[in-house]
């Protein structure tokens, strides 16, 4: 049953953290917003689709994102507060043990990795889709690629020279299909257009082969429209259209991407990893900020904030540098991203111990 201290802190707790998250990602937005703007007037965006599609599930999806950092910095704020109005000495000092007093803090902490982990299964996916179709549509960065050598499936491999994120174009297109490590059908263009909500295609400049037993079949297009087992968007994948994907469509698409030799596997398997155990870090880093912030200092609230702030930036390098270890070196995507979190909870326990008792 709760007591009338657990109440205190755990509203204490979910309002500092509602209000830092609300006003984190208004500064956020503003800054989005200004990068933008121009790109979104110049291509007619409306305002009331800025607003309730793009910005609201920005504010989804950064919110989430972050969430263990805007939960730490919750933390630092409240608890330095409460020591600065000599609040928690009487309450150690009443015969509440230290376990005890960190009982509301981790029901809160509950509360939010619950909340992070039904946003992240259940409610991204739908709201990063629609952030990413008004992207498509009003705001794009131009993306490049050059030499790009892929395996569709067991049969066919597709390779390019370039494609012009601008124009939207594919040079020197070229599919091979084998049948029985034999080869037995070319297709090649020099130019390739390609829908990006569907599998149509434009091509320019067409030589398609038959291998036969004894003589081939050649033909020659200037400009061909046809329908393809796949569409451009397969080829000229934008990274974060994963977070797109529920858990089901993302195995389903590493099992793909992992048949056609994708260098990036690892990738997809970190960002996988990521949605449980960034919620998983916000137990971790309410026990550092309690045992950090629990104590009257005098430098005050702010030399506590510095901590935080400080630790925070340990914890995003050590992420950063364990995600590049996979990607780069081989480090198991599973082990790069809940190492952080192993190494930092060894660092809570060690400040827990040091905490005023």
């Amino acid at each position: 049953m709760l007591t009338k201290l657990d109440r205190y802190i755990i509203k204490k707790f979910l309002g500092t953290f509602i209000f830092i998250l609300f006003l984190l990602m208004s500064i956020s937005i503003v800054f989005d917003l200004s990068e933008k703007l121009n790109e979104f007037i110049a291509n007619g965006a409306p305002w009331d689709q800025i607003i309730l599609v793009y910005y609201s599930n920005f504010f989804v999806q950064y919110g989430t994102q972050f969430s263990y950092l805007i939960n730490f910095i919750s933390v630092i704020w409240f608890t330095s507060k409460m020591a600065g109005n000599t609040e928690i000495v009487p309450i150690l000092s009443a015969g509440v043990s230290f376990n005890r007093f960190l009982r509301p803090y981790f029901i809160a902490s509950a509360i939010l990795v619950a909340a992070t982990i039904m946003v992240y299964n259940f409610v991204l996916p739908g709201s990063n889709k629609a952030r990413l179709e008004f992207e498509e549509t009003y705001y794009r960065d131009p993306g490049s690629k050059r030499n790009v050598f892929m395996q569709l499936n067991d049969d066919d491999i597709l390779h390019f020279s370039s494609y012009n994120g601008i124009k939207r174009e594919i040079s020197n297109f070229s599919l091979e299909h084998y049948n029985e490590e034999q080869l037995t059908y070319t297709f090649k263009a020099r130019l390739a257009e390609g829908d990006s909500t569907n599998n149509d295609w434009h091509f320019q400049s067409v030589e398609i082969r038959h291998m036969g037993a004894f003589n081939d079949d050649y033909r020659y297009y200037a400009e061909l429209d046809t329908t393809m087992e796949f569409g451009i968007s397969d080829l000229v994948f934008r990274p974060n259209k994963i977070d797109a994907m529920n858990n089901k469509e993302l195995d389903e698409f590493i099992k793909e991407q992992e048949k056609s030799g994708s260098e990036k596997i690892a990738f997809y398997r970190v960002k996988k990893h990521e949605r449980w155990a960034s919620p998983f870090a916000i137990f971790i880093l309410t026990l550092i900020g309690v045992s950090v912030s629990s104590k009257k200092s005098r430098g005050g609230l702010g030399i506590n904030i510095a901590i935080g702030l400080g630790i925070c930036v340990l914890y995003i390098f050590a992420m950063q540098m364990t995600t590049v270890a996979a990607i780069n070196v081989g480090f198991t995507p599973l082990w790069a991203v809940w190492l952080p979190n192993i190494i930092f909870s060894i660092i809570a326990y060690y400040l827990y111990l040091k905490a005023p008792k």
